[in-house]
C-alpha cells in the first residue's frame, strides 16, 4: 500500500511540475491581454528580444542583450576565479590548523551574515570607478571596451560573495579528514607533502567543490545586484535597471530569463563537477 501511494505522489508530482510552464504562459498572456498600461510586456516582445540578443536596445542606455551577458558572466569569472585561488587554500589551512582556525572564525562569522551587496559602496569609496581595463591602459582604457567595463569595485564585491562559501566549506572539507588515513600514511613513512596531496587534499574535494558550488551561485547572484549601481554602463543588471526605467519591460523580462538559464547553467556545472569528484565517497560507502 505505501509503494503504491508514493507511485502516485510521484505521478501527480510529474504532472505538477509539466503543468507549471504552460501555466505560466498562459497567465503570462491573460496578464499582457489584460494590461492597459502596457507595463506587462507580451510574450512576443520578449521572444523578439531574445531572438535579436545582437541588437542594441534602441530606447535604452545599455548595450544590447548579448554584450550585457558577456560582460556579466566575464565580471563573474574574474571575481570567481580570485575567490577561488584565495579561497581553497585558506579553507584548507583553516581546517587542519586549530590555531588559524581561532584566528578566522571572528572575521569568517561577522562577513558570512554581511550581504556582500552592503559593501559596494564602500569599494566604489575605495577604487573609485576604476576598471581593469584603466588599470591595464589608463586613460586609454578606452581602447578595451569590455576590459573598462569590469569596474574594480563590482569584481571585489562579486569575489566577497564567492569567497566566503568556498572558505567554509574547504576547512570543514579538510577538518573531517580521517585521522586514521593520516596515520597510515605516516606509519609507512609519508613525508607531510605527501600526507597533503594523497589524504587530505584528496578527502576535502567532495566539499570543496560543493564550496565552489554555492559560491558560484552566490557571485552570480551578487552579480546582478552589483550591476544596479552608477558606474556600469552594460551587463545583465544593467539592463534590468534601465528597462525599468524607461518602462521598456520586455528587455527586464528578457535579461531576467537570461540571467536564470546561465544560473542553471553555472550550478549544472558545478553539480557535474561535485558528482565527479564525490564519486570515491559514495563507493566508499
Amino acid at each position: 500500500m505505501a509503494r503504491g501511494s508514493n507511485k502516485i505522489r510521484v505521478v501527480v508530482g510529474t504532472i505538477a511540475v509539466g503543468l507549471i510552464l504552460p501555466l505560466g504562459l498562459l497567465l503570462w498572456w491573460l496578464a499582457a491581454a489584460t494590461d492597459d498600461s502596457a507595463v506587462i510586456p507580451t510574450i512576443a516582445e520578449v521572444i523578439d528580444v531574445l531572438a535579436h540578443p545582437f541588437r542594441d536596445p534602441p530606447n535604452l542606455d545599455s548595450a544590447s542583450l548579448a554584450t550585457g551577458t558577456i560582460v556579466s558572466i566575464l565580471r563573474v569569472l574574474v571575481g570567481f576565479a580570485i575567490a577561488a585561488i584565495l579561497a581553497v587554500p585558506l579553507g584548507v589551512g583553516i581546517g587542519r590548523s586549530t590555531f588559524l582556525r581561532d584566528l578566522t572564525r571572528p572575521l569568517v562569522s561577522f562577513m558570512t551574515v554581511v550581504s556582500p551587496v552592503a559593501w559596494l559602496p564602500l569599494a566604489i569609496i575605495a577604487f573609485g570607478f576604476a576598471s581593469i581595463g584603466s588599470v591595464i591602459y589608463g586613460d586609454d582604457s578606452w581602447r578595451a571596451d569590455i576590459l573598462d567595463q569590469l569596474a574594480l569595485a563590482v569584481i571585489l564585491v562579486i569575489t566577497t560573495g564567492a569567497f566566503f562559501p568556498i572558505v567554509l566549506n574547504a576547512s570543514a572539507g579538510a577538518r573531517n579528514v580521517r585521522a586514521a588515513h593520516v596515520e597510515a600514511v605516516r606509519v609507512l613513512g609519508g613525508s607531510g607533502r605527501q600526507v597533503f596531496l594523497k589524504v587530505v587534499l584528496p578527502s576535502s574535494m567532495p566539499s570543496i567543490a560543493t564550496g565552489l558550488r554555492i559560491g558560484g551561485g552566490v557571485a552570480w547572484r551578487v552579480m546582478v545586484a552589483a550591476e544596479f549601481f552608477p558606474g556600469t554602463r552594460s551587463g545583465l543588471g544593467h539592463m534590468i535597471l534601465t528597462a525599468q526605467q524607461q518602462t521598456e519591460y520586455q528587455y527586464a523580462v528578457a535579461a531576467i530569463i537570461v540571467i536564470a538559464a546561465m544560473g542553471l547553467a553555472i550550478d549544472g556545472l558545478f553539480a557535474l563537477i561535485e558528482h565527479r569528484v564525490s564519486r570515491w565517497r559514495r563507493e566508499e560507502r
